[in-house]
């Protein structure tokens, strides 16, 4: 049987972790996020990440820095895939 794993980088110390737990840390959270920001309302949908966290960094980016860590999260919904 093969096994396979992931070396991951995490605060400069490699940590391995099997590929089928790593898949299913990825690939089974979607998030739906609603943020204001001054007077906007920036929507995030099936944002496919591991946490809130990691979600509310994504719309960070993909807002080109309109929102950021201060936004107001008016909305979240995590959604889990089985």
């Amino acid at each position: 049987m093969l096994s396979w794993s992931v070396t991951e980088k995490i605060s400069d110390k490699v940590q391995k972790t099997k590929l089928k737990d790593y898949l299913q840390e990825m690939s089974n959270k979607i998030f739906d996020i609603e943020v204001i920001e001054g007077d906007m309302v920036y929507k995030g949908t099936e944002i496919k990440a591991r946490n809130k966290d990691h979600a509310l960094q994504i719309m960070i980016l993909m807002s080109g820095g309109q929102v950021t860590e201060h936004s107001d999260i008016i909305s979240f919904e995590e959604k889990t895939i089985h």
